[in-house]
């Protein structure tokens, strides 16, 4: 059995290292040889493997075993990023709304991983990344601005023309955001009035979406 193995041992060691263990002191016979081969070769085994392990999956304790060559192949070992996006909008119309304050969209379609906050009408991003946010206002009073608001900073905007009747203009944005960034759609004008209803006919909506790119 011993035999069987040696050309994959000669491989795994040098010629001058197999010199030096088959002329030790101490060893007296083959088998003492190869037994001392055959270690020497394990722990270089060992050593790669934990090697392979850290590049293929970026963990320091990754099992070679249990790794799924398909997945591999196909790139699927790198850390999946879980989907983050929320649409929401204003279940009903809001008057009186002076400057900088917070449209709050009451209602969402979906928030997936609910970092839209229907409370208050902020959105926490939960991870550093590459988001795309759009908004539309629905209005019938003067004209105004809007502002996305991004960790206290006024980061895109939009101006709400006097329209003479109900009508709505829209914005959309690709940004860098930092984890744990407040990010909300304000006000910027005086005595404002924004449209807000369910997704029924004839209703006028006001909407607030954001979804997550990319990670960085």
């Amino acid at each position: 059995m011993l035999l069987y193995h040696l050309p994959l041992l000669f491989a795994f060691v040098s010629t001058a290292e197999l010199a030096t263990l088959l002329k030790g002191r101490n060893l007296t016979s083959v088998e003492e040889r190869l037994s001392r081969l055959e270690q020497t070769i394990e722990r270089r085994l060992n050593a790669t493997e934990q090697i392979l392990g850290q590049l293929l999956t970026g963990r320091s304790d990754a099992d070679l075993s249990s790794l799924d060559v398909l997945a591999i192949r196909y790139g699927v070992l790198v850390d999946q990023t879980d989907p983050v996006f929320f649409s929401a909008y204003k279940s009903s119309g809001t008057s009186g709304i002076s400057t900088r304050t917070i449209i709050r969209f009451e209602q969402t379609y979906i928030n997936i991983g609910n970092h839209y906050h229907t409370e208050d009408g902020i959105f926490i991003a939960p991870m550093t990344g590459i988001y795309m946010f759009h908004w539309t206002i629905a209005t019938g009073g003067t004209d105004f601005y809007t502002q996305l608001i991004v960790g206290g900073t006024a980061q895109a905007s939009n101006y709400v023309p006097h329209p003479g009747g109900p009508d709505s203009s829209s914005a959309m944005v690709i940004i860098n955001v930092n984890k744990d960034d407040h990010i909300w759609i304000q006000i910027y004008g005086s005595n404002e009035h924004v449209y807000g209803g369910s997704h029924g006919e004839g209703n006028i909506q006001s909407t607030f979406t954001g979804i997550l790119l990319r990670k960085t």
